[in-house]
């Protein structure tokens, strides 16, 4: 029994040994001279913003298919005035018409004139509203694709959109301070050297020149990021 007592003692002793080494051999530091490991450094995101409402307010082209669909607006306005005045006529006739033949023929009469008023309004909700579909989303896809083209020559990771004065005095109108006070999606109150609206509106206007009636597109104000050129639309 003392034998194996003695056995045990010396096996747990070696034990301790072996364990105290193992433990010491992993805290000792590293040998003089030697070079520690490089530590990997997170990489900072380059993040730029854009003003999507002055983009809106100073590409040309945009502004043109605008006065386009506002001058095509007018011209179903004219159509349907002369229409209109006379329906209007033929209503005070109607009612200061005492015969009832007369009064009847005149009601038909108005009756033909107010479809013909209903085909014209009908007609221009239908070409209006396809023109300015196909407007937006053209204006869309060009000012996607350009902030796409310059986050791709500047490494840029990301570009974020939001809306805001697109100049002082806007900056002090009701509807702009309304506007950044109901939070859209993304509405920063101050950041440097990030915006890269001016470089936006300038690619948009080199690649989607407005017609030449458009006004003269506005140079940028030394923006950090390059512009992107691109082939003239056909």
């Amino acid at each position: 029994m003392k034998n194996k007592i003695l056995k045990m003692t010396a096996l747990a002793a070696l034990g301790l040994m072996v364990w105290g080494a193992t433990t010491i051999g992993a805290q000792q530091p590293a040998p003089m001279g030697s070079t520690p490991a490089p530590t990997a450094q997170p990489q900072r995101p380059r993040i730029a913003l854009v003003n999507i409402a002055k983009v809106l307010r100073e590409f040309n082209k945009a502004n043109a298919d605008g006065q386009t669909i506002t001058k095509k607006r007018q011209e179903y306005v004219d159509r349907v005035k002369g229409p209109r005045e006379k329906l209007a006529a033929l209503s005070r006739q109607i009612q200061s018409t005492p015969l009832p033949a007369e009064r009847e023929k005149l009601q038909k009469e108005a009756v033909v004139i107010n479809r013909t008023i209903e085909d014209i309004d009908n007609e221009a909700q239908k070409t209006l509203g396809e023109m300015t579909d196909r407007t937006i989303v053209e204006v869309y896809q060009n000012i996607k694709t350009v902030i796409n083209d310059i986050a791709v020559t500047n490494n840029l990771d990301l570009v974020l959109c939001y809306p805001d004065a697109s100049s002082a005095e806007d900056d002090k109108k009701p509807a702009v301070a309304q506007l950044k006070l109901q939070t859209p999606a993304l509405i920063p109150f101050y950041h440097r050297g990030m915006d890269i609206s001016e470089v936006v509106v300038k690619t948009l206007n080199i690649r989607h020149p407005a017609p030449p009636v458009a006004l003269t597109p506005t140079a940028p104000m030394g923006a950090p990021i390059q512009p992107v050129g691109g082939q003239q639309p056909k």
